[in-house]
This record gives C-alpha cells, structure tokens and sequence, in this order.
C-alpha cells in the first residue's frame, strides 16, 4: 500500500470525522447499500457513532433512486451519512438536501466530478486506490471508525467481511486498505485463521464459527433475499452481536425461497434459452422472484454464469420488476424494473486487454437515452433503473454501443 496514497486518505478521514464531531445535532442517519458489504458498513458506522455519542438511525436501501430522496432528506434528518452508494450521484443527492442540512458520503465506486453544497465525499478513487479491488465500502466505513476514535479496531473484522461480499478477497487474500484491515482483525484475533476453505481462510467467531463466506451467505440472505419483509434489521443485529435464533431461522427460510425462484428460473432458461441482441444476452423474471429483494436478479446473473448458461464472450444483463413500496421508506409512484449487469470470464479477459468497452461506460450511456438512473457501475458488474416499458428498447441500445467497441 503506497504509504502517500494512505496518509492522504487517513487525513481525509480524519478530516470528516472532526467536522462531524463538531456539529451541534447529535442525531444522524445513515443510509446505506444492503449487501454484505452495506450492512457492514452500516454496521460499523452505527457502532461507531453511537460510541461518539451519536444517536444513528440505519435506513438500508437497495439503490439510490430519485423517488427514494424526498423520503430520505426530510428536514428533520440535519446530519445523513451515505455508505456503500451515492458517490457516483452526489449531484442528485445534493439537489434534495434541505438548507440547514448536511450530507457525508463514504463510497467507493467512482465518484461524480465536482463539488457540491452542503455535501462532503471521502472516496478512495479521490486517492488513487482502486475502489474494486483494494478498498471495500466496509473498509472506508472503518477508516472512518478509526478517524472517530483508534479504539474502534475491533470493528476491522466486519470490513473483512464486506470485502468479502464485495469478491475484494481472492484466493485468501486482500489487498490495499482491506489487506491492513485483515491484518488488524487477524492480530485482535476477531479473525481466526482456518485451514479448511483455501478461498476465505478464517473464521469470524461472532458468527457462530463460521467462515467468512459463509457469514456473506447468511447475511445476504437476510439483508437482500429478506429485504422487503425488514431482514437487513436482522442482518445488522448480526453483525454486531452474532445472530440470534430469529435470524438463523430466518435466513434458512429465505435461502430456501431463493433456491426455488431461481430453480425455476434456470429451468425456463434451459427450455426457451436467452434472449439475445449481438453481445448481450438477457432474462426478464418480471415479479417473479418476489418478496426476494431486487439484488437477487443480480446473482441470478451470477448463477447463469456459472451454470454456462450463458456461454462466449457475452453482456449477461437481467431484468426484475421494481416494487412500489420500500419497508424503510413507504410508497413511490412509476414503473420501473431494476437492470442487472455481469460479464462472462472470456468477455472480462477481452475487457481487461482494452478489446471491449467495460460496464462503467457502457451503462451510463445506455440509461441516459431511455431515461434511466445508474448510480453503482463498477467495471464488471453494474446496475441501473430503468422504465419498465422500454426494456426491449434498451438492450438495443446496449447493443448497439457495445457493437461500436471500445
């Protein structure tokens, strides 16, 4: 880890931390993704802030979304603080923000160019630390943590753990800013080393024993499989005491709804076949995966990767139909479908050589000619918003750019 890129990052850190001590109001939300990686982060910042003397309201999400924003900034919320989303539309946040409120956003994909008012961002791209590989969303959570207060270490166990769900640790190891947070949690011991699984090789006893992937399993199953009937409260009970009966009950039942959703799904998929437009390939489960929350469609994605159903060098993109009710946040009007994006290994490898355009460009281009919102693009998987009636439309488009090459 460059040792400027690091103290430089630390300071910003610290930076925002003093700021936000300083303020009068102690109340503050936190408003974060409900991934693996969002519920940890939101889990050491509400930890950490309650240890400041914060009273913290948790409002997990699944997208950043303009419907969602009026909800969320509410003249009463004077202090909010984003983890895990919002970097890359800090412009549109910055729009709903009333006077006399302030906004921190924690982030770490690629954030919006420019400053805004009464909005602040620590992100670790600013850095020159890669977001996708180096720094996890839990881990710049941490770095907060530790700017509050040094004590706060034995939350590094968690930033392991949403690195973990965000796939930043490979073959049993992480790098940049996750790789000194493993260090940390390693030497307190709330990590323990196990020999037993070669691709996450230690236990997190708070869980139960278990591994760290498996702990990712049982919180997303909670947090994402379980979001609309309010899992991701279970899933960030988890995280700071181990989960309780409920939750292993619950997780169970909703893992089990998963394997059957997506059960039927791959098997319509292995009669009738994807869809295709040139390079993409594509599914639309409609409401059917429901009450699973919107991040399934993403892993089904996954899963048509895996079971090669996919196969060549392919844009797997996948449609699940947007609820219009949010347990958090109440009701919004509109139609829309939630998109999902992944790329089979060939096409990652033909990305990687430059041969390809990779999904941070493709998918903003494609949404904004149909009036869509992309707010999380990441180079090999991203999602986006979109109206519900012009998906046919927008694998067109899709097709079409990435026809056009790099």
């Amino acid at each position: 880890m460059d040792a400027i890129r690091l103290e430089n990052f630390r300071g910003a850190m610290k930076a925002a931390a003093a700021w936000l001590t300083d303020q009068p109001c102690r109340e503050i939300t936190v408003v974060h993704h409900n991934d693996t990686d969002g519920i940890t982060s939101g889990a050491i910042l509400r930890q950490s802030l309650m240890r400041a003397g914060f009273m913290v309201e948790n409002i997990p999400i699944e997208r950043v979304h303009p419907a969602f924003l009026p909800a969320i900034h509410m003249p009463g919320r004077r202090l909010i603080l984003y983890a895990d989303l919002g970097g890359q539309v800090a412009d549109v946040i910055s729009r709903h923000i009333p006077e006399g409120c302030s906004v921190i956003i924690l982030d770490h994909h690629m954030p919006a160019a420019g400053e805004f008012p009464r909005l602040r961002q620590v992100n670790p791209e600013h850095f020159g630390i890669d977001g996708d590989n180096e720094c996890a969303a839990a881990a710049a959570a941490c770095f907060f943590a530790l700017a509050l207060n040094g004590e706060n270490e034995d939350l590094a166990a968690l930033a392991v753990l949403g690195a973990v769900g965000d796939h930043q640790m490979a073959e049993g190891v992480c790098t940049g800013l996750n790789g000194l947070l493993l260090e940390m949690a390693v030497r307190r011991g709330a990590l323990q080393p196990d020999d037993a699984n070669a691709e996450t090789p230690y236990l997190f006893p708070r869980f139960q024993g278990r591994n760290l992937r498996e702990a990712d399993h049982l919180i997303s199953a909670l947090a994402v499989n379980g979001y609309y009937r309010r899992g991701a409260d279970l899933a960030l009970d988890a995280c700071l005491n181990g989960p309780d009966h409920r939750a292993l009950a619950f997780s169970v039942e909703l893992a089990g709804v998963q394997q059957e959703r997506f059960g039927w799904e791959m098997a319509r998929i292995r009669r009738a076949g994807l869809a295709r437009d040139g390079e993409i390939v594509w599914t639309d489960v409609e409401n059917r995966f429901y009450p699973l929350g919107l991040k399934a469609i993403g892993l089904f994605c996954e899963a048509i990767i895996r079971d090669c159903a996919a196969g060549g060098d392919h844009y797997v993109v996948g449609f699940q139909r947007f609820p219009g009710e949010n347990p958090y946040l109440g009701g919004f009007s509109g139609n829309e479908t939630k998109v999902s994006f992944r790329v089979t290994p060939g096409l990652k490898r033909r990305i990687e050589r430059g041969e390809r355009p990779d999904l941070m460009r493709l998918v903003p281009l494609a949404v904004r000619q149909v009036g869509g919102f992309a707010e999380a693009c990441h180079h090999f998987s991203a999602a986006c918003t979109i109206p519900e009636e012009r998906k046919i439309e927008f694998v067109r488009i899709l097709s079409d750019i990435a026809a056009a090459g790099t």
